[in-house]
């Protein structure tokens, strides 16, 4: 706790330590204590086929697994639930994804829920309407990806935030949390955050990203827009992991 206010890690990935290992709870937790950080949110991964990736790539590219299925968060949070708190992942491709929705939720004790497009859906796959209704229902906030994609087997056209414009609009009790900025469509990022006040946004790795693309001065200019636009209540920030 930093001047009586507790900080919260929006987003955060928990890191592999080799190709099989993950970080342990309380590795994570001694990153935490050195970055001032009271409360993380762990993400799960469902991204269907773990480590898994198109024939065409080549095989060196994928050093580590991608999935951390929800079983596998809860136990993770449950070593420290009062700095821990856990999102679940979904994929449409899986059958009766809704279903999982409720199991992490009701049964795992998980707070919310976790989408990356680039694995190969768009946002408003109708596929999803179920999922976003279940979230609805049981008031838990969907954490949807836009931007830059995490591998370069991924497809980038499928995190676009013009598609996230759609379920807010469709879904208007659903709370959503847009990721990242939504890199390189910093404009349509904004425009989708003001046009729907059930959307908060993610200003996690916007830094990096200005580093990686020779940006200078434009995560700080995106934080100065989001802030007129859409007000700092709105806006949350995450540290991707330790």
């Amino acid at each position: 706790m930093r001047n009586g206010r507790i900080i919260v890690d929006i987003h955060a990935h928990v890191e592999h330590i080799d190709s099989e290992d993950r970080l342990s709870p309380g590795e994570f937790g001694s990153f935490m204590d050195a970055g001032g950080i009271d409360k993380s949110v762990i993400l799960g991964g469902d991204q269907v086929d773990a480590g898994s990736k198109p024939v065409w790539c080549d095989p060196t590219e994928i050093k580590v697994p991608t999935n951390f299925d929800d079983d596998q968060v809860a136990q993770f949070c449950s070593e420290f639930p009062d700095r821990l708190i856990g999102f679940g992942s979904i994929h449409p491709d899986r059958h009766r994804p809704e279903r999982k929705v409720r199991r992490a939720i009701e049964e795992l004790g998980l707070a919310g829920i976790k989408l990356y497009p680039h694995a190969g859906f768009y946002p408003n796959d109708p596929r999803l309407d179920l999922v976003y209704q279940t979230c609805t229902d049981l008031k838990v906030p969907v954490m949807i990806h836009t931007g830059a994609k995490a591998a370069r087997w991924q497809l980038l056209k499928y995190n676009r935030p013009i598609y996230v414009d759609e379920v807010a609009t469709r879904f208007p009790r659903l709370q959503i949390i847009m990721c990242h900025g939504g890199f390189p469509w910093y404009d349509e990022f904004l425009a989708v955050a003001h046009s729907n006040p059930n959307i908060h946004v993610d200003i996690t790795w916007i830094d990096c990203l200005e580093r990686v693309f020779h940006r200078p001065g434009s995560a700080e200019q995106v934080v100065r827009e989001l802030t007129q636009i859409i007000g700092v209540e709105r806006i949350l920030w995450g540290s991707e992991g330790p």
